[in-house]
C-alpha cells in the first residue's frame, strides 16, 4: 500500500470515528511515520529473518502495517481514555473487545489497525511533535511502540516523508 493511500483513505476513515481533537496534522504525521517505520506499508505480518517477502520469512508476533502485538492491543483496550473510544469503534465494525479476536483481525482490517495506532499515540503523555521535532517524535515512537530492534537511522527520513504526505 502506498503511504498516501493510508493517509487519504485509512486514516481519514478512522478519524471520522473519533472526536475532532484526534484529527491533527501532528497525529496524522505520527501515524504515517510509524507505519513507514514499522512496515513501509508493505507487510501486514512481522517478518523474521533477512528476507523481505512473507513467504520467505518466519512470522513474528506483530500484525498490521503498524505491527501491533497483543500487549499493545491490551494497552489501548484498558487505557482509561482510549478504552471507551476503541469500544465504540469495535462496536461499529462488529468486533468484540477481546484481545485475541482483535489480534487476528488487525492483520487484514486496516481501518481497525489505524484506529488502534491513533489511539496508542493518544496514550503518550506529551503533546505530539511538530514537523520540526523529529527527535521528539522518535522518543514518543519508542515510548508508545517499544520496538524490539529500533532503527533510528531510518526515522528522520520517514518522519519527513509523513509530513510531506500530511501536507504540513
Amino acid at each position: 500500500m502506498k503511504p498516501q493511500v493510508a493517509h487519504d483513505f485509512l486514516l481519514a476513515s478512522c478519524l471520522k470515528l473519533f472526536p475532532s481533537q484526534y484529527n491533527t496534522p501532528e497525529a496524522r504525521a505520527m501515524v504515517i511515520a510509524i507505519g513507514l517505520q514499522e512496515s513501509d506499508f508493505k507487510h501486514r505480518q512481522q517478518l523474521i529473518g533477512n528476507h523481505r517477502n512473507w513467504w520467505q520469512s518466519l512470522s513474528g508476533p506483530a500484525v498490521s502495517y503498524w505491527q501491533f502485538e497483543r500487549i499493545g492491543i491490551r494497552g489501548v483496550l484498558e487505557h482509561r481514555i482510549t478504552g471507551p473510544l476503541i469500544r465504540v469503534v469495535l462496536d461499529k465494525l462488529g468486533y468484540p473487545a477481546d484481545v485475541e479476536t482483535i489480534y487476528k483481525a488487525l492483520i487484514h482490517n486496516d481501518i481497525l489497525a489505524v484506529c488502534f495506532a491513533r489511539l496508542l499515540l493518544f496514550t503518550v503523555p506529551d503533546p505530539l511533535p511538530t514537523r520540526t521535532q523529529p527527535a521528539k517524535a522518535w522518543e514518543q515512537y519508542l515510548w508508545a511502540w517499544r520496538p524490539g530492534k529500533p532503527k533510528p537511522d531510518r526515522w528522520n527520513e520517514r518522519f519527513a516523508a509523513a509530513w510531506e504526505i500530511v501536507g504540513g
